[in-house]
């Protein structure tokens, strides 16, 4: 290629660069910025699903009640507790709602320990963990607090902001909302509006990813839930492949739980 079209071809790639970065951004420090960020690529999955080929983690409902964090009771305090308790003797309405769910997504802490692959995405204003179910959690790390009272709106997955210490991503979320369950199966634990969760994000091996959680609520609970979650690398895959939770003539919904026709 003659010099003074690789000259022209470098200089058109150096504009894109900078014109691609944010207002007021300087690209040669957001370039550094870049290169801090640690490595987690690759696709994950929660050790908690080790899915085999039937896409059914072995042991069936039983493992998955022992295993399954999210699943067990709160450190709730005595009046919640009450509530929980109340709620749970209620053989019938928990049978119902286990029979009947179809959970195509999650509110958050329990997207965290649901079967559904996720990818990282890291800029140095946020991280992006993007689910197979289409679900994404937007972690902003470029500085910014939480949005005032008037502007916090509760969602189900809340409103996240963290920063790095080091390889390790610390998130603070609030505004999740109250009336979601912590999970399915987990249909009486709740928590109050006053919910904030803490989490430390790290990879502790190549292969491993590992999140630190502390849930704090000084109306629900009778003092912090601390728990961790582990996933694992998913090598038999290079992509994610989105999944669709929707009705369709190979999916039909049975009382409302999906299912699969044969084609």
């Amino acid at each position: 290629m003659p010099r003074l079209a690789i000259m022209v071809a470098l200089c058109g790639l150096v504009c894109s660069t900078v014109s691609s970065a944010p207002p007021g951004t300087n690209a040669a420090a957001r370039v550094r910025a870049f290169s801090k960020l640690p490595e987690w690529s690759g696709v994950w999955l929660s050790a908690a699903w080790p899915l085999n080929a039937a896409g059914r983690v072995v042991g069936g409902e039983a493992q998955l009640r022992r295993t399954l964090q999210l699943l067990r009771r709160p450190p709730y305090n005595s009046q919640w507790a009450a509530k929980y308790d109340q709620v749970m003797s209620d053989k019938a309405v928990i049978a119902a709602k286990d029979a009947s769910f179809k959970a195509c997504t999650r509110s958050f802490p329990g997207l965290m320990e649901a079967p559904y692959m996720f990818q990282v995405v890291m800029l140095p204003e946020e991280t992006l963990i993007v689910f197979e179910n289409d679900q994404v959690r937007h972690i902003h790390t470029d500085g910014r607090k939480h949005p005032g009272a008037e502007d916090l709106w509760p969602t189900r997955l809340g409103d996240s902001i963290g920063h790095w210490d080091h390889d390790t991503l610390i998130i603070d979320t609030v505004a999740r909302m109250a009336s979601e369950p912590m999970a399915p199966r987990a249909w009486a634990a709740v928590l109050s509006d006053q919910a904030r969760i803490t989490e430390r994000l790290h990879r502790a091996s190549p292969d491993e990813l590992v999140d630190e959680m502390t849930i704090e609520d000084p109306v629900a609970l009778a003092g912090p839930w601390q728990m961790t979650f582990r996933f694992n690398r998913v090598k038999e895959l290079d992509r994610l492949i989105p999944q669709d939770c929707t009705e369709n003539d190979r999916n039909p919904v049975v009382d409302g739980k999906l299912t699969i026709t044969p084609r």
